[in-house]
């Protein structure tokens, strides 16, 4: 009875370490991680080798990473509405920027109106075409620049009939285009602070204590539960005595 009492105190113990809760929280409630598109150039492509450009993703919004796959990264772009679909695809590690905080509006939450009859294409080599009429509309994913230049929308459409589906669509045939950007922090450089270096080491000694305090309590920790295990296991008095009998007769 006394050692099933020393294992649920020892299980106790060991639950209620706050190494324990962090690991525990961070494994079982690991939130998903944002990237977020820093550059103008970050394109999305379709394959892991990076050779199909799908569109560019938009200046000041994010991608949930997925995966990493060498160099390239698979990610999910406008997954947080079931009612349009989301596009699954890869990016270069060299434009990974991760975001620290969950966003909470990752994706552009924008249409236009398609203000003529034109042609959408339905795939990035632009070989399967279809005509929609004027006044249907199309949800902004992102941008596509054909060779000759000319400037495409990639997005969720909505024709006048009432068909859906995900093409590109002429810059020029939408109605006042223009995609608002979010908000980009960008921290301002003090030029005192570059001539004095003892600043950015001040903070080293901080982080080093905390790493510290960590191996401290897991050391404790670990000197606690081998005490406990020992006297769950050490001989009882009795079975010291058989031994040193069976020594001496030995």
């Amino acid at each position: 009875m006394k050692k099933y009492f020393l294992y649920l105190l020892a299980l106790l113990f060991v639950a209620a370490s706050p190494v324990f809760k962090r690991t525990a929280v961070s494994a079982s409630a690991e939130e998903p991680r944002y990237s977020r598109i820093l550059s103008e150039e970050v394109v999305l492509y379709s394959d892991r080798s990076l050779s199909s450009p799908w569109f560019i993703l938009p200046y000041s919004y994010y991608v949930r990473i997925i995966s990493a796959e060498g160099r390239a990264v698979k990610v999910e772009y406008k997954g947080d509405n079931p009612l349009r679909p989301s596009i699954k695809g890869y990016i270069s590690s060299s434009d990974i920027e991760i975001s620290d905080e969950t966003p909470a509006a990752p994706y552009p939450s924008v249409s236009f109106t398609i203000g003529q009859n034109c042609l959408v294409f339905k795939d990035a080599n632009f070989n399967y075409p279809e005509a929609v009429a004027e006044n249907s509309s199309v949800e902004f994913y992102g941008t596509y620049i054909k060779s000759d230049g000319e400037k495409y929308v990639y997005g969720y459409i909505t024709s006048a009939s009432g068909d859906k589906f995900v093409g590109y669509v002429a810059s020029s045939a939408l109605l006042g285009f223009a995609v608002p950007e979010l908000p980009v922090y960008i921290p301002e450089i003090d030029s005192e602070s570059l001539s004095e270096p003892e600043k950015e080491s001040s903070s080293q000694p901080v982080n080093a204590l905390g790493d510290n305090l960590q191996v401290v309590i897991i050391v404790g920790i670990s000197v606690v539960a081998i005490s406990i295990v020992y006297l769950l296991f050490r001989p009882s008095g009795k079975a010291k005595e058989e031994v040193l009998k069976e020594d001496e007769s030995g």
